[in-house]
């Protein structure tokens, strides 16, 4: 749901100098990135992904990077955009939590990667 709120956000402000279309540009990217990530659809570009040693797209290090860009840029968004960056922040510090209070399920969303959390 946040992620395509934020694809969203960044149709609507698709602008008309060069930063700001960088900026929408660059959140559709990585929430269409990690919404794919999160529904593991379609499942051949998750083959693709997991064959060709992307992995690090399933780890939680790359949802912490790919939402905190987000964050950045939709801070620029406007109002709306400002709404959808707490709630953006709201969700990573919720996923977070739920790696200290439940790594069981931690574990089965995210792959293990070098620089993640301990659990």
């Amino acid at each position: 749901g946040v992620y395509v709120a934020n694809f969203t956000i960044a149709i609507l402000y698709f602008g008309k100098t060069y930063l700001e279309i960088l900026a929408s540009l660059t959140v559709l990217t990585l929430s269409s990135c990690m919404l794919t990530i999160t529904l593991q659809q379609p499942e051949s570009l998750m083959v693709y992904f997991e064959t060709t040693g992307k992995e690090i797209f399933f780890t939680w290090r790359m949802r912490t990077v790919a939402d905190t860009i987000q964050i950045l840029y939709l801070i620029s968004f406007g109002m709306l955009g400002q709404i959808m960056a707490i709630i953006t922040g709201v969700f990573l510090g919720l996923a977070f939590s739920l790696a200290q209070k439940r790594p069981d399920i931690f574990r089965e969303l995210f792959r293990k990667h070098a620089g993640d959390p301990n659990v």
